[in-house]
């Protein structure tokens, strides 16, 4: 059983209506059932929102314990929203506050889809918008150095592995770092996709050159991925599979892209650490994968202003407005792949 924080609610303690509700809102449905509510939501979504959903009756149980009697619509208003708001409020920053209520009122529209949550949604944004806005560090470095990074990590594995008899795990596993960097420069995956990367399954290679194919349920937005791999970065790769791959302690039990010095495929979270420990040693500040994505729009939108739309296909968004322009300033996703590519050429020349 997964530990819960002491600010949410078990779910063996929600009302029975409430563990009801949620249990159907999550159950398999096929292509003829009309209720498919959180069927097409990602293992981490699902997640966020059972944790928002349990803070909020966690806080019932600790100020408004009769409520939860109620049926799930009638605990929620106004005049309890500006309490639990006021709450948080206590220990988080309004931005914080912000996504909470957002993860809340989806998951109010899966336990309770015909209330009506705009208001809950107004607030949201009036939240997020008077939130203070911090500098971001990861400004300050675009796709280019980030792909340079991961060269320089590779070729520094090159010339200390040309004086090695037998080369060692640590120059190993530099190639490795080195050639992830790289890759999520020139793709932008989410760390999820990038760990679920398999040798002959999403790693394909066609004559002398490697593409990705990535499957729906290995992306967040449940859209298929298909990239064209430079012929440069396809040499790093045989490279790597030939030569360094095998030198990282259990990497021949498995087929995973990324092998862990503790015998088995990396970690998304393992992916995350590796990542900022590599990029805070190189720049003195971390960059975490997520920001990988924010890096390749920002540099499309510099070098390649006219295409920019494209962005969305590079990361697997559903539409342009919607969701990649509020945060990265046509065609398919191996066009951008190419384009990102491109791009990347430009501004290390």
């Amino acid at each position: 059983m997964p530990l819960v924080s002491k600010l949410q609610l078990p779910f063996e303690r929600w009302p029975k209506e409430d563990r009801t509700r949620w249990d159907d809102a999550f159950r398999e449905a096929d292509i003829f059932d009309d209720d498919r509510r959180g069927t097409h939501l990602a293992e981490a979504t699902r997640k966020a929102l059972r944790v928002a959903y349990a803070q909020y009756l966690r806080f019932l149980s600790d100020n408004h314990p009769r409520l939860l009697a109620e049926a799930p619509e009638a605990r929620i208003n106004r005049n309890l929203m500006a309490k639990y708001v006021e709450l948080l409020r206590k220990t988080h920053r309004d931005i914080s506050v912000a996504t909470s209520l957002h993860h809340l009122r989806m998951a109010l529209r899966l336990t309770c889809p015909k209330a009506d949550w705009s208001w809950l949604l107004t607030i949201t944004k009036r939240i997020a918008a008077s939130a203070p806005v911090r500098a971001k560090k990861y400004g300050q470095v675009s796709s280019a150095e980030l792909y340079l990074l991961g060269l320089k990590l590779m070729d520094e594995a090159t010339t200390e592995t040309a004086d090695q008899t037998e080369i060692s795990e640590a120059s190993a596993l530099k190639y490795r770092d080195g050639m992830l960097i790289a890759l999520l420069s020139l793709v932008a995956p989410r760390r999820r996709t990038a760990a679920a990367l398999r040798i002959g399954k999403q790693l394909i290679k066609s004559g002398e050159l490697w593409a990705l194919t990535i499957p729906p349920e290995d992306v967040k937005g449940k859209r298929p991925l298909d990239f064209a791999l430079s012929r440069n970065f396809c040499y790093h790769i045989d490279l790597y599979l030939q030569k360094y791959r095998q030198r990282i302690p259990g990497a021949g039990s498995h087929n995973g892209l990324w092998p862990s010095n503790k015998g088995g495929p990396m970690t998304a979270n393992a992916i995350y650490g590796t990542v900022c420990k590599r990029t805070r040693k190189a720049f003195g500040f971390s960059v975490n994968p997520h920001r990988f994505r924010h890096a390749a729009g920002t540099l499309w939108s510099i070098e390649d202003p006219k295409n920019v739309r494209g962005v969305k296909d590079l990361l697997g968004h559903a539409s342009y407005d919607k969701m990649t322009e509020p945060h990265y300033i046509m065609g398919q996703s191996r066009i951008a792949g190419r384009s990102l590519a491109r791009a990347i050429d430009a501004a290390t020349k």
